[in-house]
């Protein structure tokens, strides 16, 4: 007798190449989908830490009777409001290793009252200290600055406080329109100081004086990080009461193709060929000056088609990258008296 044997079924070449372009075709279809997904979670986060932060301004507000101020003196790197708001954050040890935030007595060095730099155990441990809070995670990171330094290393993160319509003066920006030129929630005054009996005191706003209304007013919203591990400029760098670190302005529409003009260098300056932002340096930093004067940074974001934004009656919105100009400069005031249709 002869040995059977059974024929062997497969798959021919041309079947497996037509279920191999099938299973392509399915990723291709599948892959938008899911990166939708993950980016509406990374905004709705975004959404989540943005309310936090307003939040803990009116928390602010309520012990304080004023909101947190931009600036604790007027000059470069100075304290700003995002180491005010740390106990309303649940960040009470972090508020406390800035011990030199509530000092007076202005000096011309660190460590000292002006701001957190200086090569001293605590203020490092307070400028390292990851808060994820101050990070959108569509921009990735957190992104360290200089953390290979004593005296000056810290995280940058991705959060600003609105200036108003103009420069942080709430004064014009030199772009040869008309404006207006307003001040916001975190107008700084020239020559502003905190220590006792300034000529111009350092102050935060009341709501009482947000005339155009809490829900007509922008109060912090997005900027995109640099990536050097180095100095990277002022960019992102939230924990100085600089234009472009913790402040922001409405003198141009969000993500726009209007360059930020700032005081200091810009992240391509420094070498960052991943941040590609439109940035203008119109002049050098000092220590111990105000280096503000003109300067401005606009919302941005890494969201498809625009920003999230807090309100200073304590919602967030989110506002397209196509808002007319003069609207978005009218959200941007405290004070302007202007009618908004902006929802």
């Amino acid at each position: 007798m002869s040995a059977h044997h059974p024929t062997r079924s497969g798959f021919t070449l041309v079947e497996l190449l037509v279920v191999i372009a099938i299973i392509g075709i399915l990723i291709a279809l599948l892959l938008p989908a899911v990166q939708a997904a993950r980016e509406a979670a990374r905004r709705s986060q975004c959404v989540n830490n943005i309310k936090q932060l307003v939040l803990g301004c009116h928390n602010f507000h309520d012990k304080f009777n004023e909101f947190p101020y931009a600036r604790k003196y007027d000059i470069w790197d100075t304290y700003t409001w995002t180491q005010l708001i740390l106990p309303y954050i649940e960040q009470q040890a972090v508020y406390e290793n800035y011990w030199t935030l509530p000092q007076r007595g202005y000096v011309t060095s660190y460590p000292g009252p002006n701001g957190p730099i200086g090569d001293d155990t605590r203020l490092r441990t307070a400028r390292h200290t990851r808060i994820p809070v101050f990070n959108c995670p569509s921009d990735g990171g957190p992104w360290g600055n200089e953390l290979n330094t004593n005296a000056y290393g810290f995280y940058r993160g991705n959060y600003r406080g609105c200036v108003g319509s103009g420069d942080m003066y709430g004064e014009d920006v030199q772009d040869g329109t008309s404006g207006p030129w307003k001040p916001g929630v975190f107008a700084v005054r020239h020559n502003q100081s905190f220590d006792t009996g300034a000529g111009v005191e350092t102050r935060g706003v009341r709501i009482a004086e947000i005339i155009d209304g809490t829900s007509n007013t922008t109060m912090i919203s997005e900027g995109i990080m640099p990536t050097v591990t180095w100095w990277g400029g002022p960019i992102g760098s939230i924990i100085y009461g600089n234009m472009g670190g913790a402040l922001y302005s409405n003198a141009i529409t969000p993500n726009s193709t209007a360059p930020d003009r700032i005081i200091g260098p810009c992240p391509q300056n420094q070498g960052d060929t991943i941040y590609t932002e439109p940035c203008v340096s119109i002049g050098g930093n000092a220590w111990w000056t105000p280096s503000a004067a003109r300067a401005y940074a606009g919302a941005r974001s890494r969201h498809p088609g625009g920003v999230n934004v807090g309100m200073a009656d304590g919602s967030v919105r989110f506002f397209s990258n196509t808002i007319d100009l003069l609207t978005w400069r009218y959200l941007g005031t405290r004070n302007g008296q202007e009618s908004v249709q902006a929802f």
